[in-house]
């Protein structure tokens, strides 16, 4: 199993299940008086009338019925779809062998952004090189176009629909600016090392169409672990320079946690 220590709790997450757990106890609560009252109500009117109680039984079982739907969540839905993707992409990443350290919501410097900072879902520091991956949570066929602006998205809204299409913007460009970005970022700690970028679409009913177009690997959770083993292979990363990459992604993490904080 990969090394998981320097993963940091989704905020977001957290606070949906929090927010779940506690309107479903809220909610066991709620039947449970209802249970009491409705069965209290319904075995008095069916002394005075037997239709009346089978009445006050069915008006009982509404309530019931109602009382059960759960709140939801004030995580906003595009936000909370997001994390999904990204922790379905870090539970699989935590398949790799011990030897490879995984890192997520890595913020690191970058002067081509306006606020001059940039968030890479994943780095996965192996043995022997440095892989970033860009969680995706996009259903449907996804139709790999390297050259434009942005890719077809075809998907079926329900059982003998017609399909339908989106779009979404060409993720391989911001893989590419992730990579350059966290080059230039080790280049002025010292260390010249060069890092692989890859797309991973994290549902389950996604399906990747062509991807051996892309010069960059557009892949699966399925797919991942193979591709990223690919990545790794190749002379071993000095064990110098290893150590001062981990410490360097270390600090990163710590001063997130901090701004958090």
């Amino acid at each position: 199993m990969a090394d998981m220590s320097h993963v940091t709790e989704y905020a977001p997450l957290r606070q949906h299940r929090e927010e779940m757990r506690r309107a479903a106890s809220r909610r066991r609560r709620r039947l449970a008086l209802i249970v009491v009252v409705v069965g209290a109500i319904s075995t008095a009117g069916y002394w005075i009338s037997p239709p009346l109680g089978v009445m006050l039984i069915g008006i009982g079982a509404m309530v019931l019925f109602f009382s059960a739907i759960t709140g939801g969540s004030s995580v906003p839905h595009h936000v909370m779809a997001g994390v999904e993707g990204e922790a379905r992409v870090l539970e699989t990443l935590g398949q790799l062998s011990d030897d490879h350290i995984i890192f997520n919501q890595v913020h690191i410097p970058d002067p081509e952004l306006p606020n001059g900072r940039r968030e890479l879902d994943f780095v996965v520091v192996g043995p022997s090189a440095v892989t970033i991956v860009e969680a995706k949570n996009t259903a449907g066929h996804i139709h790999v176009d390297p050259d434009s602006r942005q890719w077809r998205v075809v998907k079926r809204s329900g059982c003998g629909s017609k399909p339908g299409w989106n779009a979404i913007d060409n993720p391989l460009r911001q893989v590419r600016a992730q990579a350059r970005a966290l080059e230039r970022w080790l280049l002025t700690h010292g260390l010249a090392l060069s890092a692989q970028g890859m797309v991973c679409f994290a549902r389950s009913d996604a399906t990747v169409i062509e991807p051996d177009k892309a010069d960059l690997p557009v892949v699966t959770t399925g797919e991942l672990i193979e591709h990223v083993k690919t990545t790794q292979k190749g002379v071993a990363m000095p064990t110098k320079h290893r150590q001062a990459l981990i410490g360097l992604l270390q600090q990163t993490a710590q001063g997130q946690l901090a701004r958090a904080a």
